[in-house]
């Protein structure tokens, strides 16, 4: 049951960050031919670009993490016992947790204090300064979710890091 919670969790984060992506494309391609064609500009692409870029980095980790493509030393776990790659994995899966989490409650008191404050972007869009981290944010929330069912599953040796099938050992 944790396995499969935290599959759909990485994939519907995976298909937000899928949408984030095609829709900075779009923008992109929507402000090349509105300078080209029109000579007019939004002057905010780069800006939303960015917003989306964090955004969607965080919201696919969970999904990347499974399949693999996170930067791993595969060289030592190849050689590795099951019980020493439990470990490791384990040790790899708490380090990730903390260290998102650290970042995370950062992003999240700078937003809690803007949104205090009622602070602005400071842009052509002024924007509340909360709004643009906010989809950080829930892509860091929502990956630390995903690390710690993983940590769990891998703790009680149903699953291996980067190992999308339960079971697997």
């Amino acid at each position: 049951m944790l396995a499969r919670i935290a599959s759909t969790i990485s994939a519907v984060t995976a298909f937000f960050a899928g949408l984030i992506l095609v829709a900075m494309t779009l923008y992109t391609l929507l402000e090349i031919g509105s300078r080209e064609l029109f000579g007019v500009s939004s002057n905010v692409l780069v800006e939303f670009v960015g917003y989306g870029l964090a955004t969607m980095t965080f919201l696919a980790a969970g999904q990347t993490m499974r399949e693999g493509g996170l930067i791993r030393v595969n060289v030592l776990l190849q050689f590795a016992s099951p019980g020493v790659r439990r470990v490791l994995d384990a040790f790899c899966l708490v380090c990730g947790i903390l260290v998102i989490a650290l970042a995370a409650a950062f992003v999240g008191i700078d937003m809690q204090r803007s949104f205090a404050r009622g602070y602005e972007t400071d842009s052509l869009i002024p924007l509340p300064l909360w709004l643009p981290p906010l989809g950080l944010f829930v892509g860091m929330v929502a990956f630390i979710l995903d690390m710690a069912i993983h940590l769990v599953l891998v703790l009680a040796g149903r699953q291996r890091l980067a190992d999308e099938s339960p079971d697997a050992i």
